[in-house]
């Protein structure tokens, strides 16, 4: 192992695009220990003082040359001394975006309405894990344990497994959950429940699995392509003249990511492609398609994108430059449902993607919405409103959030997709 990771940070072999390369090779077998031992000497060789991110990726452009857009997301992300992701509380009004939990506990509600249904529909089996991906402050799975209590022999048969990189957002889980501050592996919620944390899919043991990813596929990286002379080149974060900001370069010949992750019968002029994604996407429909279980990816997107969507936000507005000030903003890409289903593997169905809007009508969010408003106060029934126009309406959530659903052989057709 320590030959591998020398061999792989030594010069001739430290460019950005074999790292990169390597690194999905590595996380596409199950070998994240690997790749994380090899990132953290790559960034050790880069290190010096450094007082903010600019400067820490400066250094490695300096020695390794420009590198991918996935890299300069991972880094703005989740860097663990400057990432986004690691150093604020990112989530609500007093952050820089809101999602669909964050704006009404109905949308939580009915997420887990919509799992306790799946569970009794194959046999209300015991052992089964629900794991969610990006849990943000642990709101939606709060939500969901909310209904899951009102049905006892349903919360007493599973268990939580977040998956989650940042110590941040791990005390934030906790403190919604109603969970004490402690040992960080795994706790037991007041109502009982057994919530573990993982740094990776992959590190979630194998099993009966109902799995939850609510906007995470759109924080993965991703990488940027565009048509040069026929032919797909890589576009990748290098330097200005004078050294003090951030830009898009060209790199100089076809790119080899392009040959394996492009869909072959693409003719788009710009493309993005994350590959993170498809390793993700292997492993958990390979796994329900083995143990059994369902998955619920809800995220904004389309199906085979042909353009650049990545951007920015900061204080819920759009940003100018995400190459400016990295580590301030969060960087997001529209999220190809397409490319998901490609990326499946073994024996599943798969269903949707459906609107958002859909979907909440057909489990009932107005229903409930009346049953809120019996004993909600005036202000309080102006916000369930309001909360609801924002999450079905065309205009707002309703159309630009798809729901895209994964189950095993043996079940049937899961609630709001037939």
């Amino acid at each position: 192992m320590n030959f591998i990771i020398c061999y792989t940070c030594h010069k001739k072999f430290f460019n950005n695009y074999r790292i990169n390369l390597f690194m999905n090779l590595l996380r596409g077998r199950n070998l994240n220990f690997l790749a994380d031992k090899i990132l953290l000497q790559i960034r050790l060789q880069c290190k010096s003082v450094h007082t903010c991110l600019f400067d820490h990726l400066k250094s490695q452009i300096k020695i390794v040359g420009p590198m991918t857009v996935a890299n300069y997301m991972k880094e703005a992300l989740t860097n663990p001394k400057w990432g986004y992701y690691m150093t604020n509380d990112v989530f609500g009004a007093k952050g820089d975006f809101t999602t669909s939990p964050e704006i009404s506990q109905m949308f939580g509600e009915l997420i887990g309405i919509w799992f306790v249904a799946q569970w009794i529909q194959i046999g209300k089996p015991c052992g089964v894990q629900l794991v969610e991906l990006g849990p943000g402050r642990g709101t939606l799975m709060a939500d969901i344990l909310r209904v899951m209590k009102q049905f006892p022999e349903t919360l007493s048969n599973f268990e939580v497994n977040f998956v989650e990189v940042s110590e941040k957002m791990i005390s934030l889980q906790k403190k919604n959950l109603g969970i004490p501050h402690g040992k960080k592996d795994f706790c037991i919620t007041p109502s009982g429940t057994k919530v573990s944390w993982f740094t990776h899919v992959q590190d979630v043991p194998k099993g009966l699995t109902f799995y939850l990813a609510h906007e995470f596929f759109d924080a993965l990286p991703v990488h940027l392509f565009k048509k040069v002379g026929g032919k797909y080149h890589e576009l990748l974060v290098g330097l200005n003249r004078s050294e003090n900001e951030l830009q898009l370069v060209t790199a100089p010949g076809p790119s080899p990511v392009a040959r394996t992750f492009l869909n072959s019968e693409t003719n788009a002029d710009e493309c993005e492609v994350c590959p993170e994604a498809a390793v993700v996407m292997s492993y958990i429909s390979e796994n329900i398609s083995t143990y059994g279980g369902c998955a619920m990816i809800i995220d904004y997107g389309e199906s085979d994108s042909q353009r650049f969507s990545l951007r920015g936000y900061k204080n819920h507005v759009l940003v100018d430059n995400i190459f400016k000030n990295p580590g301030s903003c969060d960087i997001t890409a529209n999220v190809d449902f397409g490319f998901l289903k490609r990326c499946i593997r073994g024996e599943v169905h798969h269903y949707g993607p459906i609107t958002q809007r859909s979907f909440l009508l057909q489990m009932g969010i107005q229903q409930r919405l009346k049953v809120l408003l019996n004993t909600a106060t005036s202000e309080q029934a102006r916000n369930l409103i309001s909360s609801l126009d924002y999450l079905i309406s065309p205009e707002k959530m309703g159309e630009k959030f798809k729901c895209f659903a994964l189950t095993n052989l043996s079940s049937p057709v899961p609630p709001c997709f037939t």
